[in-house]
């Protein structure tokens, strides 16, 4: 049940109340005091359960609420019960800790206390009692909700769905069975719908509210774009920013052009929030529609996001995003390994006149920039290009894929 960045999977397979109550035991180690809360998949209530019967320090309950407000109260130590955006038949759990995800060093720390502890009898559990204050505090630290239209998913946000003017999909629904809890272009007809229909904007959350997607009028707004427009709109010139490997060139670009200080981490939510940390940033943005803004929390909060860009005016962002007219195309090859220090030295052959390889190799020329990296999660390895004409993306493109089947190692 231990994953790359969280711990989750099927109930009853890889994920029991048994291993919840040793998983109970084993979070211990990081703190004497324990802050959860839920989504509202099936099965929670078994696992919250087993977790608090397990660990033997103060706990408290929110009861059902968006990772990112636990983790709003997680100066200690937390947990999210939550399969983020994973299918319905799927648990799992995010700890958290001094209001962020645990790193992959500290989540391997959390497994081998768990292997510890994970033999013997478990007791049986007993359901908490839940916090009578609630999620006030977190609530307060919200900015004020402009007129937009925001997509609950029938996920974790619909605890909170009083702060919203305008919802939809706001019932909880907990095996997604009216909307995936992945906010996709596929999953987002409704509110695509709405929007432009209602000449206005829509957010949208996945399943625990820790990512957002934007559409506006209609069209749904690239991550790039929204995290530059972030930038220019909230964050005083100067301020360190840091994005994943896998965004834009062209956004790094603006960003560095417009007084700002941008740096890439590798890809991944909790890569980029390492980095940030470690680089003392103020703002952090990770491809899929993570975003941090430290001077809240340092963990990913959409809901946070989006309030505090639904003040924004209708139209604002399509017209932001005509600074931006880079061709993007992506795809992968499954099922083969890159020799990477091969790689490399193939492409820096070519005279980039830029090359990254933190995390696979990115590499700009003059025409195009492309990125090849093995996946974290999966046995394939990524491309994606950009370039200033669809006909230099789609040569790209050939060519990084070609580079992939010269250092493929199986």
């Amino acid at each position: 049940m231990f994953r790359t960045y969280d711990i989750r999977g099927v109930f009853g397979k890889d994920i029991t109340p048994e291993s919840f109550y040793f998983l109970g035991k084993a979070l211990g180690k990081f703190s004497d005091t324990l802050v959860a809360g839920m989504d509202y998949r099936r099965n929670n209530g078994i696992l919250l359960n087993s977790l608090f019967s397990g660990f033997e320090g103060e706990k408290t309950f929110f009861g059902v609420a968006p990772t990112p407000a636990i983790a709003f109260y997680s100066q200690k130590l937390g947990a999210s019960l939550t399969a983020s955006h994973n299918p319905p038949e799927y648990n799992g759990i995010k700890p958290l800790q001094k209001q962020r995800s645990f790193y992959v060093g500290e989540l391997a720390e959390l497994k081998k206390e768990f292997e510890k502890h994970s033999a013997g009898k478990t007791p049986k559990a007993s359901a908490p009692e839940e916090d009578s204050a609630g999620l006030e505090a977190y609530v307060q630290s919200i900015p004020e909700v402009g007129n937009a239209v925001f997509d609950l998913a029938g996920g974790a946000a619909c605890a909170l769905k009083q702060i919203f003017p305008k919802t939809v999909f706001s019932e909880p629904d907990p095996l997604f069975v009216r909307h995936s809890a992945e906010p996709t272009p596929d999953a987002l007809g409704g509110l695509v719908s709405e929007t432009r229909k209602n000449a206005c904007l829509g957010f949208a959350f996945d399943g625990d509210a820790d990512r957002c997607v934007a559409v506006d009028s209609g069209k749904l707004v690239d991550t790039g774009v929204l995290a530059a427009f972030f930038a220019s709109n909230f964050l005083p010139k100067g301020s360190k920013i840091v994005l994943t490997l896998d965004f834009q060139q062209e956004v790094f670009t603006f960003l560095e052009d417009n007084g700002f200080k941008p740096e890439y981490s590798p890809v991944g939510d909790v890569f980029v929030l390492k980095r940030a940390e470690e680089a003392k940033a103020d703002f952090a943005a990770e491809k899929s529609g993570h975003y941090s803004v430290f001077k809240h929390i340092p963990y990913s909060d959409g809901i946070y996001f989006s309030a505090a860009l639904s003040q924004t005016k209708a139209g604002e962002f399509n017209e932001f995003a005509k600074r931006f007219s880079s061709v993007f195309l992506s795809d992968s090859v499954p099922g083969v390994s890159v020799d990477l220090k091969k790689l490399e030295e193939m492409v820096k052959d070519r005279n980039p006149s830029r090359i990254e390889t933190m995390d696979g190799v990115k590499a700009s020329f003059d025409e195009y920039t492309f990125l090849i990296r093995p996946s974290n999660t999966q046995p394939l390895v990524r491309v994606s290009v950009e370039a200033k004409s669809r006909e230099s993306a789609v040569h790209a493109l050939g060519v990084a894929k070609q580079l992939v089947s010269d250092c493929k190692t199986a």
